[in-house]
Order: structure tokens, then sequence, then C-alpha cells
């Protein structure tokens, strides 16, 4: 297997590219010393981070948690750029200009949208240190101040973007907003292989259908039932790249609540760039 790792060492920090040649298992267990921003570039990544079970790709990324047990299947061709922070480092400023309470862990909660907002914001400063280095301008790393604030400014970008038990992003329970969507997306996961209606999610969530669209637009900038879509199509793409020998596509796509396979295909592509047989017959070696 042909494995590509280019870093750009900075103080606190890493930039890193990586790929494998072929679809891998990859185990590291607990990073301890370390955090990790994962963000495809290409192909998928199944993430096992403790209790935490989820899919990026396609425009979304995640944090590793360092104190809990790690394990990831890549996709074949699935090429990252990653970040490695100091886990005192990043912690340090969380406490500073977060507010994270001193006895507190910080800890990262599953993958979000970075093609908009905040999240372009830091993809595209991730891409400029990276491009810089490549034209021979290495602009972390060094001693200078201006060195070390770019390493502080991508880290707080990060802290602000990605889903975490800092209060900003409305974790504490302060608000309706986050608590229905937290509501919401609870009740999709433990019923993903049932019909489910608007109506139903919303009633799960303790309130009408209307302010779970808007409050869903507003904070997951899609639809319940998109996000729903997501949610189902992630465990698909899971069981697909990791089958038994039992396993087919109709098996599995009716498992996860797809009735209708000819708009399951369409979605499967528009989100993971190939069709569901694909997936199988990739991950069987065929």
């Amino acid at each position: 297997m042909r494995v590509t790792h280019n870093r750009l060492d900075g103080a606190q920090l890493s930039v890193n590219f990586m790929t494998y040649g072929a679809k891998a298992q990859i185990v590291p267990g607990a990073l301890e010393s370390f955090y990790l921003l994962q963000v495809p570039l290409r192909g998928f990544a199944s993430v096992t981070n403790g209790a935490d079970h989820y899919v990026i790709g396609g425009g979304s990324g995640a944090v590793l948690n360092p104190d809990v047990e790690t394990s990831m299947i890549w996709s074949d061709g699935c090429a990252q750029i990653m970040l490695q922070l100091d886990r005192a480092f990043i912690t340090s400023l969380a406490r500073a200009h977060f507010g994270l309470p001193g006895e507190s862990a910080l800890r990262f909660r599953g993958p979000t949208d970075l093609r908009q907002g905040t999240g372009r914001d830091l993809l595209e400063l991730i891409f400029h240190i990276s491009r810089e280095a490549d034209m021979g301008h290495v602009v972390i790393g060094d001693a200078s101040l201006l060195s070390r604030e770019l390493e502080r400014t991508l880290i707080l970008g990060l802290l602000e973007t990605l889903p975490s038990n800092l209060s900003r992003h409305g974790e504490t329970g302060r608000g309706p907003s986050p608590r229905i969507i937290r509501q919401a997306e609870r009740f999709m996961e433990a019923n993903l292989g049932e019909p489910l209606s608007l109506a139903d999610i919303a009633q799960a969530a303790g309130t009408s259908s209307r302010t779970l669209q808007v409050t869903f637009r507003t904070h997951r900038n899609m639809s319940p039932m998109e996000r729903l879509r997501d949610f189902r199509l992630q465990k698909l793409w899971a069981d697909l790249s990791n089958p038994t020998p039992e396993t087919t596509v109709t098996e599995a796509a009716t498992r996860w609540g797809f009735s209708h396979l000819g708009r399951l295909t369409a979605d499967y592509r528009r989100k993971y760039g190939c069709n569901p047989v694909e997936t199988l017959r990739q991950a069987r070696g065929q």
C-alpha cells in the first residue's frame, strides 16, 4: 500500500496532508497528547472516537478527542488535510477565551460542515499556510510574533467553528434552539429504520413542524428531513464499507429506512461520489 504523508511543523500545531493508496483501517488508540482535526479532501472516513461514531467527507470534518480510543476506516482514495494540535495549548486557549471551566476537559462533538461561514474561513487559512509552504514561504514554526499569532488565530478559529462543550456552541442547555435540535437528532438516530415524518420529529422535539424547520435552517443550514437523510446515508455507507458476507445494498438500505432505491442512488452519489453497489464491491475487493 502506498502512503503519502506531508507535514509542516509549527510550535503548537502541525499541518498534515495524508493519503493511502487503498481502503485502510487505522487504529491509533488514544492520541493522548494532541487533538486531531481531520478534513477529507477526497473520499470519506468512518470514525469511532470513544462513544462517538460518524462519517466525515463531502465537505465535513471533525476533531478527534485525545483521551478515548480511536479507530477509523478510510475509503479508497481518501486524502485528508489534518491539524495536529497540542492538547495543553488548545485547552489553555479554550479556558482563556471561551470560559471552559478549570475542572473540565475540552471535548469536541462530531462532524460539521466546513463549506460555509467560519468553517470555510478556517479551511482557507489552512490552505493558505499549505500553499505558502509549497512555494517555500513557511509562515508557521519560527520564533516570530507573526508565526505565533497565526497559530493562535488558527486554533481560536477552530474552537469557534467545531462543535464542542464550549458555551458558545449552545451546549449548556440555554436557549430553545439547541435543545430542539438535540432532541430531534437523538430521536432521528434512534429511529432511522422507521418511516418518520416531519410531524413525528417535531412531536419528539416538543415543538411545531414550522419551528423545527426554521431552527434547523438557522443552526444546520438544512431541513430536518435532509438531516434525517444524511444520518441514514452515513449508516448505509458504514455498513457497505464494512460488509458481512450476507450484506446486500437492498438489505442495508431497507434497514436504514430507504424505501425508494432510485432516489437513494442519486442522493448517495451526490454525497459520496459513487453509487452504493460500487462501495460494496470496493469493500469486498471486487
